[in-house]
C-alpha cells in the first residue's frame, strides 16, 4: 500500500467518525442565527490584541507569504480574471499547486457533502509515528472560492504550527460555525488571520473599511447595511459569488455570510490596530 493509500485511509477514517468528533458543531450549523448574533457583536480588535501583538501578526503574514508571494498585496488581475472565467476550479487548483510546491506535507481535496458539508476542512499535526508529515484537508463539495478559503485557512493552521507551536486537538476541524470562539485560540486565530489578508489584502482592505490611520477605534459601522453591501460587492466582483443568486438552502447561505462578515472584522481590526 502506497504512503498517499494510506494518507487517504486516514482521511476517510476522520471523515467517518466526524458525528463523534464534531457533533455539537454539526448540530449548530442548523441554526446560524446564532452565530451571526455573537459575530456582529463582539470586539474584534480587542480579540486580536489579546493573543496576537504586531510583530506576531507580521510573523505570521510572512510565513505565509513563503508559499503565497502575493499575500496582502493587490490582487493580480490576472488570477481574478481567473476566478470569474466561469472555471474557478482552475484557480483552486493554482492554489493547491503552490502549497505542495512549497511544503513537505500531505494534502487532500476529496468532496464530503451530505451532513458532512458543514465541515469545510481540517489540520492534522504530525505525530512522527502514524503522520511524519502535516496534513491538509479540504472539502471539495463546497464552491471552489469556499474551498480556496478552506485552503487559506488550513495554511494559517500549518504557519501557527510552525512559528508558535501551537497545538490544538489533534484534529482541528473548520466548521461554518463559531467563528466567534476563533478570537480566544491562538492557532485558530493565526488560520482566520492569514484568511483574513488573502481575501483583503492591503490596499483592498483601505478601500472597503476606509479606517483613519493610527485609529485604534474599530470600525463600528462594519455590520451595517452599507458595509455588509460593500463585503458582498467584493466577493461578487472579485470572486463571482454572489449569495442572493446561489442556489443552495438558506441555513447554507446564511453560514458563508457568517464567514464573511467574521473575516472582514478581522481584516478591519488588523487595519486599525496595526495598519496592516
Amino acid at each position: 500500500m502506497t504512503a498517499d493509500s494510506e494518507v487517504a485511509k486516514f482521511v476517510g477514517e476522520i471523515l467517518a467518525n466526524l458525528s463523534a468528533s464534531g457533533g455539537k458543531k454539526l448540530h449548530s450549523c442548523r441554526s446560524p442565527e446564532d452565530d451571526l448574533s455573537a459575530i456582529q457583536q463582539l470586539d474584534y480588535a480587542a480579540g486580536v490584541r489579546a493573543l496576537l501583538d504586531r510583530r506576531r501578526v507580521e510573523e505570521v503574514v510572512s510565513a505565509a507569504q513563503g508559499i503565497f508571494p502575493d499575500l496582502n498585496r493587490r490582487h493580480d488581475p490576472a488570477h481574478i480574471e481567473g476566478w470569474l472565467s466561469g472555471n474557478p476550479s482552475r484557480g483552486l487548483r493554482k492554489l493547491i499547486a503552490q502549497v505542495r510546491n512549497h511544503r513537505d506535507l500531505h494534502f487532500q481535496d476529496t468532496p464530503f457533502d451530505g451532513e458532512g458539508l458543514a465541515l469545510r476542512g481540517f489540520f492534522v499535526d504530525p505525530d512522527g509515528q502514524s503522520l511524519k508529515r502535516p496534513l491538509i484537508y479540504v472539502n471539495t463539495a463546497h464552491h471552489p472560492v469556499a474551498a480556496a478559503a478552506t485552503l487559506f485557512h488550513e495554511v494559517g493552521h500549518l504557519v501557527a504550527s510552525e512559528l508558535f507551536q501551537a497545538r490544538g486537538s489533534a484534529v482541528q476541524f473548520f466548521f461554518d460555525i463559531d467563528y466567534a470562539g476563533h478570537l480566544d485560540d491562538l492557532s485558530e486565530l493565526t488560520a482566520d488571520v492569514v484568511l483574513a489578508v488573502a481575501a483583503y489584502p492591503a490596499p483592498v482592505a483601505r478601500e472597503i473599511f476606509g479606517c483613519p490611520a493610527k485609529s485604534r477605534t474599530e470600525n463600528r459601522s462594519l455590520t451595517t447595511d452599507r458595509m455588509l453591501a460593500r463585503i458582498l460587492e467584493h466577493y461578487r466582483t472579485r470572486f463571482g459569488v454572489s449569495l442572493g443568486g446561489a442556489d443552495m438552502p438558506a441555513s447554507r447561505k446564511l453560514n458563508y455570510l457568517g464567514g464573511m462578515i467574521h473575516f472582514a472584522k478581522l481584516r478591519s481590526a488588523l487595519l486599525t490596530e496595526y495598519d496592516l
